[in-house]
């Protein structure tokens, strides 16, 4: 296991870019979650419940950061045109908008099953303006 945190540890040191230190400590949770995979399941019972946790939160780091758009598309600016950019943006934009208008009704509705809908879909314009960023 040693050898996979060495081996992360110089991608990480030799780095010269924002997309090339992304994927190294995005290697570097995978190789953490599977180190405390191994932790939890060869340790004694009585330390386990720490370890699991160690484990939990290793994931939820890895998953954290799947979802960098530097992660998935690094060359992402250089090769989208200027218009491309300007669309994103203008709906990135509006999306606050109708999203800020969603939860302004929920907050005067007294019908619940309004409220619900409202607040379900405002998470899901948060998950869009998220996306277009």
């Amino acid at each position: 296991m040693q050898q996979h945190f060495d081996n992360v540890n110089a991608r990480i040191r030799s780095a010269g870019s924002v997309p090339a230190l992304l994927s190294a400590a995005f290697t570097g949770l995978e190789v953490i979650e599977r180190a405390t995979t191994v932790l939890a399941d060869t340790a004694p019972a009585c330390t386990y419940p720490g370890y699991q946790v160690a484990r939990a939160e290793a994931r939820n780091a890895w998953s954290a950061l799947a979802t960098a758009p530097t992660l998935n598309c690094p060359d992402q600016t250089a090769t989208e045109g200027a218009d491309v950019q300007e669309l994103a943006s203008s709906i990135a934009a509006f999306v606050l908008v109708v999203a800020e208008a969603i939860v302004n009704v929920a907050s005067k509705t007294t019908e619940p099953g309004d409220q619900t809908a409202c607040l379900r879909a405002a998470r899901h314009a948060g998950h869009v303006h998220t996306a277009l960023r």
